[in-house]
């Protein structure tokens, strides 16, 4: 297949441009023949105008049109046009389609592939505070911190500890990988500079409460306590109350997993998936026209993929090997006759 992508905007500037180099990188490493210009191409299986606002209406070949920000009737009123000729309006987000065909557009002529993102940005550990002495009486009861590292893994943490006495944790706690940057002195400015830095605020000990806990709250940082002493007088303080290490565990958990579910929800909008899906939109639309087939483009076990892209399948796949090379002859036959 051969992939004309139509960039409007200097291909070294803002977003679009980079959509159209990192695209067309992406559909070659696919083996899909793919350049960027400033215009469409005669010779072109597709031409993909990214983005609308400047493509002239004007049939090339098989023309799709990538779409974004259509906030004003003009706007939607050249798109309508537009896809008069052009064979598929690619929106960036399911709720563009249905908002689109709400007022007026041709469902048959939308569907939509989600931006993708460039996978260089990585999470950072989530940062837990504990500042207070461990006491000879264990009312701090430190021990619950290593027994927590014992029941789950703590690799997306690090853990800030500001008192004295903590060493024996603290090495227990690095034995089994984990991050751990500790401040055996207090020192206030370290000690402020330290408690802003929090994503949580953690005491474990069951004494009355923790003048961090109010420092913590005083700077707008969610706390990990226990439900007891003057933490109970502070309304709405305590983010997540324990008493006990598997209550601990299970708070730990779903601080990761809330975490992880936002990883999760752009995991797979990568440039290889954002790529792939705009060829098999392609290759459904140049099998469904008949003017350019290839045998392997459009298997009947895709269409529920195409139909997840928002793709209103209007045609049945070929279902025979007869069929199949039926096609394959015609598309070979008009590349040598019109090369």
């Amino acid at each position: 297949m051969k992939v004309r992508l139509v960039c409007y905007e200097d291909v070294n500037g803002w977003i679009l441009g980079k959509i159209a180099r990192r695209l067309c990188e992406h559909l070659q490493l696919l083996n899909v023949r793919s350049d960027v210009a400033e215009t469409p191409d005669p010779t072109a299986d597709i031409n993909h105008h990214i983005i609308y606002s400047q493509y002239d209406g004007e049939k090339t070949t098989c023309d799709t049109v990538m779409i974004t920000h259509i906030d004003m009737e003009w706007k939607r009123k050249k798109l309508k046009h537009q896809l008069i000729m052009a064979e598929m309006g690619i929106c960036m987000s399911a709720d563009t389609v249905q908002r689109l065909a709400s007022v007026g557009l041709s469902r048959v002529k939308l569907c939509y592939v989600n931006p993708p993102h460039d996978g260089v940005m990585r999470p950072r550990k989530i940062i837990i505070g504990i500042t207070s002495k461990v006491q000879p009486t264990g009312c701090k009861r430190e021990f619950m911190l290593v027994q927590l590292a014992d029941r789950i893994v703590l690799n997306d943490y690090v853990f800030k500890i500001m008192g004295s006495q903590w060493e024996p944790v603290v090495n227990q706690l690095t034995q089994k990988g984990i991050e751990v940057e500790y401040y055996k002195e207090f020192d206030y400015d370290k000690y402020a500079q330290l408690i802003r830095s929090l994503d949580y605020y953690l005491y474990l000990g069951q004494d009355e409460g923790s003048m961090g806990f109010l420092d913590a709250l005083a700077a707008g940082v969610p706390t990990i306590v226990t439900p007891q002493g003057f933490h109970l007088d502070a309304p709405g303080g305590i983010t997540h109350a324990f008493n006990e290490v598997d209550e601990l565990k299970e708070i730990f958990g779903k601080i990761s997993e809330n975490r992880n579910r936002l990883i999760r929800a752009v995991n797979c909008w990568t440039w290889p998936e954002y790529a792939r899906k705009h060829l098999l939109i392609w290759k459904y639309l140049l099998d469904r026209n008949g003017g350019s087939v290839y045998p392997e483009c459009f298997p009947e076990t895709l269409t529920p993929e195409l139909e997840k892209l928002g793709v209103v399948v209007t045609m049945a796949p070929p279902r025979s090997y007869k069929q199949l090379l039926k096609r394959r002859l015609q598309d070979l036959a008009w590349r040598y006759l019109f090369p």
